[in-house]
C-alpha cells in the first residue's frame, strides 16, 4: 500500500511540473495588407515563464526575412512599431542576424517570476508579396522555427485591403500538416494549429487573391529593388569597371599607344650601352640591366671569366675599352669596383659579391640621376586615386557582407580581407628580385606565408559563397588588386626626349629581332662578330633567342672564333646557343658566395702576382 502511494505522489509531482514548464499557450497573429504592398503584422503571444528560458523577456527571431525559398537573398524593410508586456510599454533591441533580424525584449536588470505574460509585438514589414500574373501571393512563416518552447495553440488572421476573393489558401508544416483553414470569406482568411508545435516546429500559411487589390511596384523601383537584393555584384561589378576605365584612360594619356619605331636599326642609339638601353627601354632599372652590362664588358673584351680547378674567376683585359674607342661611364664604374686597388683578377666569392652589390647600386643610382628626370614623365598622383578607388570598392564589399551577415566576424568579410596581402608580398618580393636585393630564403619564406593568406581567404570565400556570381564579387579586389600594385611603377610615361630616343630603341631592337631582312649577308666570322658585339643588347631588350637563331650557321663555319669566344666566357655553357644561361650564372654566383663586410688583403691570384 505503502509503495502505491509513493507512485501517485511521483505520477502527479510530474504532471505538475510538466503543466509548469515553459511554453506559448497561446499565439495569434493579425495581418493587415495595406494598399502598398506592406504588411503590418500584430502578434499576441501569452507565455508562462519559469525564470528559465523567459528569464528577462522574449526572444523573437525572423531569421529567414531576408532570405527566399529558392535561396536567393532579397532586401526586406522591418519596422517594430511597438512592444507590450501586460498592457505596458517593454523596452527592446534589434540585431542583424545573417538572414534576418531577432527583437530582444525586456531588460537585464529585471528578471520575471514564474507565471503567465501577455505579449504583443506590432511591426511593419515590406517586400513579401509576391506579384504572379494576375494573382498577388504571401507565403508568411507565422511562427518561426527558432523557438526553443513549444506552442500550444497558433491562430492566424490575414485581412486583406479590399473584399477581393481568396483564390488559395494553404498551411504548411516542417512535418505533416501543423494547422488548418478555419474561416474564408471575401478579403480575410483565418487559419488555426490542429496540434501543439514542438519547439524548432514552424507554422507557415499561403494565400492568393487577384492582382488589383495592393499596389505593385513600378520599372525603376523594381530595378532599384534588383540592385539592393544584388548589391556585392553592382559594387563589384561598377567598381572593376570604372577601375579598367580609369586605368585606361591614365595609361592612354601616358602614351600607351605612341609612336613606336617601325623602320629597322642597325646600331644602338648613340651613347648609349647595353644597360641604359634596358633602362630607358623598361622606364626603370632591374637587375637585368646590371647582367647586361656585366655581358657587354666580357662582349668588349674588358673581362672575361675564367674557371680553374679552384675556383672561377673574373680576370680584367689590358683591353679596358673593348676595342670601340668610347670610355662609357657605366661600364667603367662597373670595373672600377671590380678591379679596386689594382688587383686584375677577381675570384667570384664574398668579395665578389659585395662589389656585386656596390657596382649594381652605383649603377642604379647613376642611371636614376641621368635619365629619369629627362626622359620619363611618371603619373603617381594618378596611381593614388586608382588605389583610393579600389580600397572603396573593397570597403564596400567587406561592408555589405558584414550587414548581410550580421557580425563584424562575417566569414564572407574576411575570406575577402585575407588573402590581399599575398598580392602585395609577392610584387615586394618579385621587384626586390629583379634588382637583387633578397636572398633566396626571404623570398621562400614570405612567399610560403602570402601563400597560406591566399590559400586561406580562397578557402573561406569559395565555402561560404552562395553563388558563382557572389564569389566573383568577393575575389574582385583580390583580382584587381596586382593591376592596382603595377600601376605605381607602371603608369610612366615619356618626355619629347624620351620618345624620340624609344622609336630609335625600338628601331634597333626590330633590327635585333630580324637581322636578316634589315642587313646585308656577313661571312661566318663577321657574322660572329657582329653576334658577340650585340648580344648584351638583344639580352637587355629581349630578343636574345631570335638574335642566336639568326647567326646558328656561324657554328661550323668558324670554329676557331667560336672557340675563343667560348673559352672568354668561361666554357660552361654555349654562347651562342645559351646566352641567357650565361647572364644568369654570374647573377647566380653572386647570390650563391657568402657576403664579406669589408675589404680584405687581396692574395696573389687576385692580383696577379706571379701567375705567370
Amino acid at each position: 500500500m505503502r509503495v502505491w502511494l509513493l507512485a501517485v505522489c511521483w505520477l502527479l509531482a510530474l504532471t505538475g511540473q510538466a503543466r509548469a514548464d515553459e511554453r506559448i499557450l497561446e499565439f495569434f497573429s493579425d495581418i493587415k495588407v495595406e494598399r502598398s504592398g506592406d504588411l503590418l503584422v500584430t502578434e499576441n503571444l501569452r507565455v508562462r515563464s519559469e525564470g528559465k528560458q523567459i528569464r528577462h523577456g522574449l526572444q523573437r527571431d525572423f531569421a529567414h526575412l531576408y532570405r527566399r525559398d529558392d535561396g536567393t537573398r532579397t532586401t526586406a524593410g522591418f519596422d517594430v512599431v511597438s512592444v507590450r508586456r501586460d498592457g505596458r510599454a517593454e523596452p527592446f533591441e534589434l540585431s542583424r542576424l545573417r538572414d534576418g533580424v531577432r527583437v530582444t525584449t525586456g531588460r537585464k536588470d529585471v528578471v520575471f517570476r514564474p507565471g503567465e505574460y501577455q505579449y504583443t509585438l506590432t511591426y511593419r514589414v515590406t517586400r513579401q508579396l509576391r506579384a504572379a500574373g494576375g494573382q498577388d501571393r504571401l507565403v508568411w512563416d507565422v511562427t518561426g522555427r527558432e523557438w526553443a518552447l513549444p506552442i500550444d495553440k497558433v491562430r492566424v488572421r490575414i485581412v486583406l485591403p479590399g473584399e477581393a476573393p481568396i483564390q488559395d489558401a494553404a498551411v504548411a508544416g516542417q512535418r505533416e500538416a501543423s494547422g488548418r483553414l478555419q474561416e474564408r470569406e471575401p478579403g480575410r482568411a483565418v487559419f488555426v494549429s490542429t496540434r501543439v508545435l514542438a519547439p524548432g516546429e514552424s507554422m507557415a500559411v499561403e494565400l492568393a487573391w487577384p492582382a488589383g487589390q495592393v499596389s505593385r511596384p513600378g520599372p525603376v523601383m523594381t530595378w532599384w529593388h534588383g540592385v539592393q537584393d544584388r548589391a556585392e555584384l553592382w559594387v563589384g561589378g561598377l567598381g572593376a569597371g570604372c577601375l579598367l576605365l580609369y586605368y585606361l584612360v591614365a595609361w592612354l594619356q601616358a602614351g600607351g599607344w605612341s609612336r613606336r619605331g617601325k623602320t629597322p636599326l642597325t646600331e644602338p642609339p648613340e651613347g648609349l650601352s647595353a644597360p641604359a638601353l634596358r633602362y630607358v627601354y623598361r622606364k626603370g632599372y632591374d637587375r637585368w640591366a646590371f647582367l647586361s652590362g656585366m655581358m657587354e664588358l666580357l662582349a668588349r673584351r674588358s673581362v672575361r671569366l675564367r674557371v680553374q680547378a679552384d675556383g672561377r674567376y673574373l680576370e680584367r683585359l689590358p683591353n679596358q675599352t673593348g676595342g670601340d674607342a668610347r670610355h662609357d661611364p657605366l661600364l667603367n664604374g662597373m670595373l672600377g669596383r671590380f678591379f679596386a686597388g689594382g688587383r686584375t683578377l677577381l675570384r667570384l666569392d664574398g668579395l665578389y659579391r659585395r662589389c656585386y652589390d656596390e657596382a649594381l647600386r652605383d649603377q642604379r643610382q647613376w642611371l636614376d640621376e641621368a635619365y629619369a628626370r629627362s626622359l620619363f614623365v611618371t603619373y603617381g598622383e594618378r596611381a593614388r586615386k586608382a588605389f583610393y578607388l579600389w580600397i572603396a570598392m573593397t570597403v564596400a564589399l567587406v561592408g555589405l557582407a558584414i550587414i548581410r551577415e550580421g557580425s563584424l566576424l562575417a566569414w564572407t568579410a574576411w575570406g575577402i580581407l585575407l588573402p590581399l596581402p599575398a598580392v602585395p608580398a609577392w610584387c615586394a618580393v618579385h621587384a626586390q628580385w629583379r634588382a637583387g636585393a633578397t636572398s633566396f630564403v626571404s623570398r621562400v619564406v614570405l612567399g610560403a606565408l602570402a601563400l597560406l593568406c591566399l590559400a586561406g581567404g580562397l578557402a573561406v570565400l569559395v565555402t561560404h559563397a552562395e553563388s558563382l556570381p557572389l564569389l566573383l564579387a568577393g575575389l574582385a579586389p583580390l583580382i584587381l588588386l596586382p593591376v592596382v600594385c603595377a600601376g605605381f611603377p607602371g603608369l610612366k610615361g615619356y618626355t619629347a626626349q624620351g620618345r624620340a630616343l624609344r622609336v630609335q630603341i625600338d628601331g634597333f631592337r626590330r633590327f635585333l629581332a630580324h637581322p636578316s631582312a634589315a642587313s646585308a649577308p656577313l661571312d661566318a666570322e663577321s657574322a660572329l662578330a657582329r653576334y658577340e658585339r650585340y648580344l648584351p643588347y638583344a639580352l637587355a631588350l629581349g630578343v636574345a633567342r631570335r638574335w642566336s637563331a639568326a647567326h646558328a650557321q656561324a657554328r661550323g663555319a668558324a670554329p676557331a672564333a667560336l672557340a675563343d669566344m667560348q673559352a672568354r666566357y668561361g666554357g660552361v655553357y654555349d654562347v651562342l646557343t645559351r646566352p641567357h644561361a650565361v647572364m644568369a650564372s654570374l647573377d647566380r654566383w653572386a647570390a650563391r658566395a657568402a657576403p664579406v663586410r669589408g675589404p680584405r688583403a687581396a692574395s696573389s691570384a687576385e692580383t696577379g702576382e706571379g701567375r705567370r
